[in-house]
Parts: C-alpha cells; sequence; structure tokens
C-alpha cells in the first residue's frame, strides 16, 4: 500500500489549496473540512488562522498533471470533479463510491491525451473523450437531480434503483477505460523496455560505449568553435582512443597501466584540455604568447598532434603485438599527458 502524503491540492483550491489537499489525504470530501475549518473559527479564529497558515507553509504544493491542459479541458475536468464528489456524497450504495472514485483516477492520466490537437492524431480516442466528458458527466447530473430517497430505494428499471443502474454503467465503464489504458500504456512501456534492452545490448555489445558517448559529446560541445584543423585532430584522437581501448578491454585486466591511461586520456585528459582552451579569450588564445614563444593555439595545436601521433603508434603496437612499443607509448602517455597535463598552457601541476 503507497504511503500517504499531505500535499496542497492545486485542483481543489479557494484560497491555497488547504482544505482540498486534507479531504486527499484523509479521503473524505473537501467540503466537510471546509465545513470544520468554518466551524472552528466560532471557537478560536486565531487558532484556525495559525493552523491554515503552518498547513499552508509546511505542505507543498501538489505537481499536477492538469498545469499544462487547455483551459477548456481544465473547465471539463473540474466539472467532472464536482459532478463525482457530488455523487459519491449521495451514494450508499456499497463499492458505488470506490466505483466512482475508481473511473475518476483511470481519467486522470489520460487527459493530455483528450485534448482536442492530440484527438486530431490520434481519433481512436474520441469515444474515450465523449465517455469522460458527455456521457458520463450526463449520467451523474440525471442521477444527481434524482430525490435522494427516489434514487436509493425506487426501482427505475424492473428492481434495479438509479444507484443499482449508474453502478452498473460506472462498472462497464471503468472495464473499457482500464482495458484503453492497458492497451496504450502497455505499448508505450514495451516500447521504452525495448528502447532501454537495445541501449544496454550497445553497452553489452561494445564496451567502449560509454568512452564513445563522452568523446561524441566533446564533439557536439565543440562544432563550430573550434578551427577545422583540431577539430580534424580530435575525430582523429576519438577514432584511435576507441580503437585502443577495444583492443586492451580484450587482452589486458582491469589493473594494465595502459588501459588506465588510455581511459584517462578518452574520459579526463581531452575533455578538460579542450574546455580549458575553449576558455580563454579568442584574442588571447589566438595572438599571446603564453609559454616559450607560443600562443595558447599553437601549443593546443602540438599537443592534439602529439596525442595523435602517440595513439596511433600505440594502437599499431597492440595490433602488431609489439610488446615493446606498447611499453614505451604508454609510458610517453603516461608522462606527457596524465602526469604532465597543464604544462602545455605554461602552468606548473600542483
Amino acid at each position: 500500500m503507497s504511503k500517504r502524503k499531505f500535499e496542497r491540492d492545486p485542483e481543489d483550491k479557494i484560497i491555497a489549496g488547504v482544505c482540498g489537499g486534507l479531504a486527499r489525504y484523509f479521503g473524505v470530501s473537501s467540503r466537510l473540512i471546509r465545513f470544520l475549518f468554518f466551524i472552528s473559527v466560532f471557537f478560536s479564529f486565531s487558532l484556525t488562522f495559525w493552523v491554515y497558515i503552518l498547513f499552508w507553509l509546511i505542505a507543498p504544493m501538489r505537481r499536477s498533471i492538469r498545469e499544462n491542459l487547455s483551459r477548456e479541458l481544465r473547465k471539463k475536468a473540474r466539472n467532472l470533479d464536482r459532478l463525482i464528489n457530488d455523487a459519491r456524497e449521495r451514494a450508499n450504495l456499497p463499492g458505488l463510491s470506490e466505483r466512482l472514485l475508481s473511473v475518476q483516477e483511470l481519467i486522470e492520466p489520460m487527459l493530455p491525451e483528450l485534448e482536442s490537437r492530440s484527438l486530431n492524431h490520434e481519433p481512436e480516442l474520441r469515444p474515450v473523450h465523449e465517455a469522460a466528458f458527455v456521457h458520463l458527466p450526463d449520467l451523474l447530473e440525471n442521477f444527481l437531480r434524482l430525490p435522494a430517497n427516489y434514487a436509493k430505494a425506487q426501482p427505475i428499471s424492473g428492481v434495479k434503483t438509479a444507484q443499482d443502474q449508474l453502478s452498473d454503467e460506472l462498472q462497464r465503464l471503468e472495464r473499457t477505460l482500464s482495458n484503453v489504458t492497458k492497451g496504450r500504456y502497455g505499448q508505450k512501456f514495451a516500447k521504452s523496455a525495448d528502447a532501454l534492452d537495445s541501449f544496454s545490448n550497445r553497452f553489452e555489445d561494445d564496451p567502449t560505449t560509454p568512452f564513445r558517448l563522452k568523446l561524441e559529446s566533446l564533439q557536439g560541445r565543440v562544432t563550430g568553435r573550434l578551427d577545422a584543423e583540431a577539430t580534424a585532430k580530435i575525430e582523429s584522437i576519438k577514432n584511435s582512443l576507441l580503437a585502443a581501448l577495444s583492443r586492451l578491454l580484450q587482452t589486458v585486466d582491469e589493473s594494465d597501466p595502459n588501459l588506465y591511461n588510455v581511459r584517462q586520456i578518452a574520459l579526463e585528459y581531452l575533455p578538460n584540455t579542450v574546455d580549458k582552451y575553449l576558455a580563454l579569450p579568442q584574442g588571447l588564445a589566438d595572438n599571446e604568447p603564453l609559454s616559450q614563444g607560443k600562443t595558447a593555439q599553437a601549443a593546443f595545436h602540438e599537443q592534439l598532434n602529439l596525442l595523435d601521433g602517440t595513439l596511433t603508434r600505440m594502437v599499431n603496437s597492440l595490433y602488431q603485438e609489439d610488446a615493446q612499443g606498447l611499453l614505451i607509448n604508454g609510458h610517453f602517455l603516461r608522462d606527457k599527458f596524465i602526469d604532465g597535463q597543464l604544462e602545455w598552457m605554461g602552468h606548473e601541476k600542483p
């Protein structure tokens, strides 16, 4: 059983939704809660006032699915709420009040799909719209027009009273809405589940996927912000990193230093280096010497060229199973790009 939470109700409010929220929390009519507040005023206005203020302050406003609905549909939904609440107050047939509430709860999550613009794209929902906002309100209004005793005791069709007939109609509507909900949201859930399975399979089938996503995100951030030479070099570095990772993840264990170095370059060094370069003012990056008479742009290009060349040689060593070449290039990557990653901009690593 889900734990109830006290929240102010934006759909049932006169001042701040406190009474509506208390009614929803205790499962009673908001009219009853408002009546109790009204009566309490005659005993202690000050206490009632401060209790209301306290509830106002401590209770958050409930997020409503109706916030983005059109004005017309919100009006229809409020009218249906009013009719259902009135019918629940009158109902004394066992299970009728619960059935009214169940129908209301089935309609609520479908409201965004019952907008006019949605119906134009999904005409199969028109019968649901008519049932919820034409036939059901008519049924409830006719029930509420009957004298209370007549609705409860007087047979109007064979041996069935108005309450009995209302309960039967609601049962059919509840079953239909439940089937529609299961069908529509079952399909959506299945699509989402399939998408998640496909996404998971990408990770299972290709262990380089997290690194690919990180590097592709980096490429998206630099689009249009770096010169053509640097952009092409980052693409080449990305391909070399993924090739190296693919080979290393298949042939070495997690503690291998080369695997660690390549991971660090893909996840930290390359993104951090690019971000630091992009953070420099354009004029400073292009024209102002920073270290050894080089501009930041020249130093940046030099680092990219050096990294690209080293990774290319490392990939060649991996696929040619050249242990000596792999050792040399691995040490160079560690010393140059992992341990001394800020030196190219004229900074000392702390």
